[in-house]
C-alpha cells in the first residue's frame, strides 16, 4: 500500500488504552451507587462520548447534565491512562512513516487534553501535525466527514489516505468512504476480528504488520 496521508485512531490503535476505556462507565456508575446493566460497556462504542454520556443519564435517571458526566469520566480515564503504554511497534512504524514522508494526524473519540497528555508522556505526540476530537468536529466515526476534513488538512484525497483504527464501525465508515484503511488488532474487539479482516485493506495484528 502506497499512501501520502496516514489518520491515527488513538485508544485501542497507537495506545493499549482500551482496558480503561471498557471499565470506566459502570466504574461511573458504581460511584454513584447504581448497579450497571450487563453488557454496559459495549453501549459506548459508537458513541461519541457526549451522546454515550446523553444516553446513560436518560437510562439511569442521572441528574447531571451531560456536560458533567463527561468531565467525571473523563477525570476518571485520566487516571487510568497513568499506566497505559504504546502499542508494541507503534513508535516504530511512525519513525518509519515520517521517514517515507507520510503526514499524519490523530482523530479520536477523546478529549483533547487527555490525548495531548498521554501522547506527550508517551514522547509520540511530534509525530502528529494535528489531533481533531470528535467533540470538538461535532461529529463521531459512524459517518465519514472527520475523516474527510483530517485528508483535507493533511493535503491528500481520501484514496492517498489510509486510516488506521480498531473498531469495526470505523473501518466500515472510512472503507466505504474509499478510504485505505488498516486495522490493528485490539483485545476488545477480538470477537470482531473475522468481519474486521474482510472489511480492512490489511489487518494487522501488530504494526510490525502494518504496510
Amino acid at each position: 500500500m502506497d499512501f501520502k496521508a496516514a489518520i491515527f485512531d488513538m485508544d485501542g490503535t497507537l495506545t493499549d488504552s482500551m482496558p480503561v476505556w471498557d471499565g470506566v462507565w459502570t466504574q461511573f456508575l458504581t460511584g454513584r451507587g447504581i448497579t450497571a446493566d450487563p453488557g454496559v460497556t459495549c453501549k459506548y462504542k459508537a458513541l461519541t462520548l457526549v451522546q454515550a454520556a446523553e444516553y446513560y443519564r436518560d437510562r439511569y435517571g442521572l441528574p447531571d447534565t451531560a456536560e458533567e458526566i463527561c468531565r467525571a469520566v473523563n477525570d476518571l480515564v485520566e487516571r487510568g491512562y497513568a499506566a497505559v503504554e504504546l502499542k508494541p511497534g507503534a513508535r516504530e512504524y511512525l519513525e518509519k512513516l515520517r521517514g517515507r514522508g507520510v503526514r499524519m494526524c490523530v482523530a479520536t473519540n477523546t478529549a483533547r487534553r487527555l490525548v495531548e497528555g498521554l501522547l506527550g508522556r508517551l514522547g509520540v505526540a511530534g509525530y502528529f501535525e494535528f489531533i481533531l476530537p470528535c467533540a470538538e468536529f461535532g461529529s463521531g466515526k459512524a459517518k465519514p466527514d472527520i475523516f474527510f476534513e483530517c485528508a483535507r488538512r493533511l493535503g491528500a484525497r481520501a484514496a492517498e489516505t489510509c486510516v488506521f483504527e480498531d473498531a469495526p464501525h470505523a473501518l466500515r465508515t472510512a472503507g466505504e468512504a474509499e478510504f485505505m484503511t488498516v486495522a490493528i488488532f485490539d483485545r476488545s474487539y477480538a470477537a470482531d476480528e473475522e468481519k474486521m479482516r474482510k472489511m480492512a485493506n490489511v489487518y494487522a495484528v501488530d504494526f510490525s504488520a502494518a504496510p
